[in-house]
C-alpha cells in the first residue's frame, strides 16, 4: 500500500439491520445526530484523513467488488454523520457495486474542526479524493446531500478540475461523476422564514452555537468564517463531468427550482430527478428503493458516461461497474 496521508484501522461490523424507513421519534433522531445509533452492517475500515487545511477527518471505507477502478465518495448533510443510518444504508448500497468512502464533514461525527455549511468542506472532500488516490483508484463519483452537496460541488469546482489541478500541479483520480441530492443553487442571505431562517439564528448567536456543540456534538463556525464562495451555479458551471440532481417537491429548505437552475448551468451531461410529494429534503427521501435507484445511476454512469432518467431501474453489467470497463449487453 502506498503512503496515505492518513492511517486504516479495522472496524467491528454491527448485526444486520433492516433497510426499511420508519417515522423516528425526537429521542431516536437525537441519538442518531449524537452518534450514539447507527453503525454499519459490513465490515469497513476506518480511515483518519487530514484536510489541506490540517484538520482531522474520519471516514469509513467500504470494500466494492473490485480493489481498484473507481471509488465513490459519500458526504452527509448538516447534523448528521456517516454512521447515521440514512447515510449508512446509501453507502452499502453503493459498495454492492463500487468501493466508497463515506467521511463525515468537519464539525460533525468523528472529525475535528467545524462546519462552516459546506464552504471549507470542499478540502474534506477532497483529502477524500486523494485518500482514494493512494489506494490506485483511478476514478471518482462524489455523492453529496444537502450542505453534503455542497461540499462535493465546491470541490468538484474548485479542487478536481483540470485547470485547478493544472494550477495547483497536483494529480489524483479523475471525476467520473457527481451526485447532488437536495442541493441549493444559490446562498440566501437573509434566509427565508422557515428552517433556513432558524438555522441562520443559530449560526449568529454564539451561545446558541455553543448550545448546538454541547447537545448534538456538532460545531458550528461563526459567520466570520465564511469565505463568500462562488455560487453553486457558478461551480457547476465548472464541472464538465455528468451530473445527477436529485430533488424533493417537498423540501422545505430549498425549491425545486434550485435543481433546476442546477441543471440549466452545468458544463457536463446533467440529469434532474425532480422526486415526488414524500421525498422531503436529503436523508428524508433516501428510501431503499431510491438506494437502488442511485447505485443503478451510478453504475450507469462509468459506462455510457451519463446519468439515466428517472424511473431506470435495469442495471448495466453490475460485477464489473467498479473498474468501469464493462458495455451493456
Amino acid at each position: 500500500m502506498p503512503p496515505l496521508s492518513g492511517s486504516v484501522q479495522p472496524s467491528r461490523p454491527r448485526a444486520p439491520r433492516s433497510a426499511a424507513v420508519v417515522a423516528r421519534p425526537a429521542w431516536r433522531r437525537f441519538a442518531e445526530a449524537r452518534g450514539w445509533l447507527g453503525g454499519f452492517a459490513v465490515p469497513t475500515l476506518t480511515a483518519r484523513l487530514r484536510a489541506a487545511d490540517g484538520t482531522a477527518l474520519a471516514g469509513s471505507f467500504l470494500a466494492g467488488p473490485s480493489v481498484h477502478g473507481t471509488a465513490v465518495v459519500l458526504a452527509h448533510g448538516f447534523g448528521a454523520n456517516r454512521r447515521k443510518p440514512a447515510y449508512v444504508r446509501l453507502a452499502e448500497g453503493l459498495a454492492a457495486h463500487a468501493s466508497v468512502l463515506s467521511i463525515d464533514l468537519r464539525g460533525h461525527g468523528g472529525s475535528g474542526g467545524a462546519s462552516t455549511f459546506g464552504d471549507r468542506e470542499h478540502a474534506d472532500v477532497s483529502a477524500a479524493v486523494r485518500w482514494l488516490g493512494g489506494l490506485g483508484f483511478a476514478r471518482v463519483v462524489l455523492v453529496g446531500a444537502s450542505m453534503g452537496a455542497t461540499a462535493v460541488l465546491h470541490a468538484a469546482g474548485r479542487d478536481l478540475g483540470a485547470a485547478a489541478r493544472a494550477q495547483a500541479r497536483t494529480t489524483g483520480p479523475d471525476l467520473a461523476g457527481l451526485v447532488l441530492i437536495s442541493a441549493p443553487a444559490r446562498y440566501r442571505d437573509p434566509a427565508p422564514p422557515g428552517p433556513l431562517r432558524r438555522l441562520e439564528q443559530i449560526w449568529h448567536d454564539p451561545l446558541r452555537r455553543a448550545a448546538l456543540g454541547v447537545g448534538l456534538g456538532i460545531r458550528l463556525a461563526p459567520p466570520s468564517a465564511w469565505s463568500n464562495p462562488p455560487e453553486p451555479t457558478q461551480l457547476v458551471a465548472r464541472v464538465s463531468a455528468p451530473t445527477l440532481v436529485v430533488h424533493g417537491e417537498d423540501d422545505r429548505y430549498f425549491p425545486t427550482a434550485d435543481a433546476r437552475a442546477l441543471q440549466r448551468a452545468a458544463a457536463g451531461p446533467t440529469r434532474l430527478w425532480c422526486e415526488p410529494t414524500g421525498f422531503g429534503h436529503a436523508e428524508d427521501g433516501l428510501t431503499a428503493a431510491m438506494i437502488e435507484r442511485l447505485a443503478v445511476a451510478v453504475g450507469v454512469v462509468l459506462v455510457d458516461g451519463r446519468f439515466p432518467p428517472r424511473g431506470t431501474h435495469a442495471a448495466p453489467v453490475a460485477a464489473t461497474w467498479s473498474d468501469g470497463r464493462s458495455r451493456r449487453r
